[in-house]
């Protein structure tokens, strides 16, 4: 299982559309600094209101976090995630599968796994690659801070890519699937900071899964362990659970 695991993701580094995504990240990380050059000013009140901080490093964050990885967040795993079992049964190979000793379910915890694995490159790759460039282009960046707080982001990026999955087990048309996919994590990308404007929401909006990628907005100048670790457990197993419901749905995806 481990080999196939590892043959499909090192299949999937080589896709066009990882590739794409790749890029996608590379321009993300070059931009950012031109964006904050010269920043609107109301902007910058409204973050420091928001967060009771007017640190520059601290709008920095929030514009990488929310205005940026969150986006790429809410799509980049529909990409890379919601053909799971559905391109195989499109080009026919869900058939041959279909007569090896090897259980969908299985096939389907595999293929999210690699989905997830290559996600988890490609933000890993893009966080150490945007920590040097920003230690060069971002007045006052604190790479230490800005790499622990991504740490913990990239939870709700493995999550998101998990999800994509289940939903196009679920729902058995890539199309409709996708679609499903980019709403939802759509919504929850714009609920993610909610509990930071509206601090009465700020325990409810806890049940979102993007909402604990983002804590450290909140906790920048104190981050350790007990900020970062329970979030970190609770996307981890938001994640196995997703993926182990997606396992008992993949019997949906007929040859």
């Amino acid at each position: 299982m481990m080999r196939l695991l590892w043959l499909d993701v090192r299949a999937a580094l080589r896709e066009r559309k990882t590739w794409i995504a790749a890029a996608m990240l590379v321009y993300a990380v070059l931009a950012v600094p031109l964006i904050l050059a010269r920043p609107p000013e109301h902007v910058r009140e409204a973050i420091a209101a928001f967060f009771h901080d007017d640190d520059p490093f601290v709008v920095f964050m929030f514009v990488w976090i929310d205005l940026v990885m969150n986006k790429i967040v809410g799509f980049l795993p529909v990409v890379l995630a919601s053909s799971v079992l559905l391109r195989e049964r499109d080009t026919g190979v869900l058939a041959v599968l279909a007569a090896k000793p090897l259980p969908l379910s299985r096939y389907f915890v595999i293929r999210t796994a690699s989905a997830c694995a290559v996600m988890l490159t490609l933000y890993v790759a893009s966080q150490l690659f945007a920590a040097v460039w920003f230690s060069w282009q971002v007045a006052g960046f604190r790479p230490g801070v800005f790499l622990a707080a991504m740490s913990l982001h990239v939870f709700a990026a493995v999550f998101a890519t998990a999800f994509a999955a289940t939903v196009a087990v679920a729902v058995g048309r890539r199309g409709a699937s996708a679609l499903i996919s980019l709403v939802v994590l759509g919504l929850l990308v714009g609920m993610a900071l909610i509990g930071f404007y509206q601090p009465a929401w700020s325990t409810v909006v806890l049940a979102n899964p993007l909402t604990l990628g983002a804590q450290s907005l909140g906790h920048l100048g104190a981050l350790g362990p007990a900020v970062l670790l329970p979030p970190m457990l609770a996307l981890t197993v938001l994640t196995l659970v997703t993926i182990a419901v997606g396992a008992r749905l993949a019997h949906r995806v007929e040859a």
